[in-house]
């Protein structure tokens, strides 16, 4: 199980201008995932790197990230970037401030992640992006990880889930894969063995190298061939299998509360977040029709 560390590092305000602040937050375990909500006004990072990529996204104001005065390396509001390891870089606001969220994850780590979706890491690090839509991905995980970190703790999936989310934009292209080619992977037996695994363990932390050697290939293949047969990535299905045994559950009278405990959410927060992403409906809802159908 994973321990989690939620460190305020905002003792100093009082020699801060009050709208300074910076919250961080460590996902210890096998991950050692550091999370960062930060707003600066005039203070000025000193040239530095990171042994871990660095991936940020600004929330509002905009900063410079250049290593060095006269260059210019601008991210803005609602746009996202990562920086590779021990790449020298800085920061400071470009007009009145900058606030910012950042996630810092272990190389071998976010090279695991890029690699079971096809993606090289190299292709996009110290880029820019102007997809509001993953900065605002990258926002809703980092506020997730550091102000309900016991979610990141019961299920390291929503990991994985953040990674499925962002990273597929960046895949490599790939040629269109034959009839033949699907109907021989329907028979692959690693895949078949790796969906075997995933439904008698669906309410624990199943992670992809878990599955990969169940599956006796790499991540990224695992992937692949998984998502061919199945139409969903491993974790995302595993998802599924929690939430319709969820709303099961619910159907058969349980609370909300034990429900989400017994299918390996954290709370009913967290259920109903992911509930309602993949069925459309809280369980609120399901839970009353189930009184209504009962008193028919």
């Amino acid at each position: 199980m994973f321990l989690v560390k939620f460190i305020c590092m905002d003792r100093d305000r009082k020699l801060r201008p009050a709208t300074e602040f910076a919250n961080f937050g460590l996902f210890e375990g096998a991950l050692q995932i550091e999370g960062l909500h930060a707003k600066f006004n005039i203070h000025e990072f000193a040239t530095h790197a990171h042994d871990t990529w660095a991936i940020g996204s600004v929330v509002s104001g905009s900063k410079d990230i250049s290593a060095k005065r006269g260059a210019k390396h601008i991210v803005s509001a609602g746009e996202w970037y990562a920086l590779p390891p021990h790449l020298p870089h800085a920061g400071r606001s470009v007009a009145d401030h900058c606030e910012y969220l950042m996630l810092y994850v272990p190389d071998a780590e976010w090279r695991d992640q890029c690699a079971a979706y096809g993606v090289d890491p190299d292709d996009f690090a110290s880029k820019v992006s102007s997809q509001p839509q993953l900065a605002r991905h990258l926002t809703s995980f980092v506020s997730l990880f550091l102000r309900h970190p016991d979610r990141l703790a019961r299920w390291a999936g929503e990991w994985s889930l953040f990674c499925e989310t962002i990273l597929p934009p960046y895949r490599r292209s790939e040629s269109a894969r034959s009839d033949s080619a699907r109907h021989c992977a329907d028979r692959d037996p690693g895949v078949l063995r790796a969906h075997e695994y995933l439904k008698e363990f669906w309410d624990q932390n199943v992670s992809l190298a878990d599955l990969a050697r169940e599956a006796s290939m790499s991540t990224y293949e695992l992937c692949r061939r998984f998502s061919v047969i199945y139409g969903l990535t491993p974790h995302r299905y595993q998802l599924v299998l929690r939430v319709t045994n969820a709303k099961a559950k619910l159907l058969q009278g349980t609370s909300i509360s034990n429900v989400a405990s017994d299918t390996g959410f954290s709370d009913q927060s967290h259920l109903g977040r992911h509930f309602k992403s993949v069925l459309g409906l809280t369980p609120g809802a399901v839970v009353r029709e189930a009184v209504r159908a009962k008193g028919k």
